[in-house]
């Protein structure tokens, strides 16, 4: 679950919440508005694949075409 952090308590906090981004991402603020989101760097990679995938939606019908053989 996304947790909401201010950017205030994110600097005194940062280790904390980085810790805490190592599990689950976590929104930063400023504000009062969504600025960042700091998240582990394996999320961060599939996240990037996923979205190259339906980037490209010739990739995804032929993965159909190969899931139903």
């Amino acid at each position: 679950m996304l947790k909401v952090k201010t950017a205030s308590e994110t600097k005194r906090k940062f280790l904390e919440v980085l810790k805490e981004a190592e599990e689950n991402p976590v929104l930063i603020t400023r504000k009062g508005q969504p600025t960042v989101v700091i998240m582990n760097a394996q999320l961060y990679e599939s996240l990037m694949e996923t979205i190259k995938f339906f980037a490209y939606p010739e990739i995804a019908r032929e993965l159909e075409k190969w899931k139903k053989t």
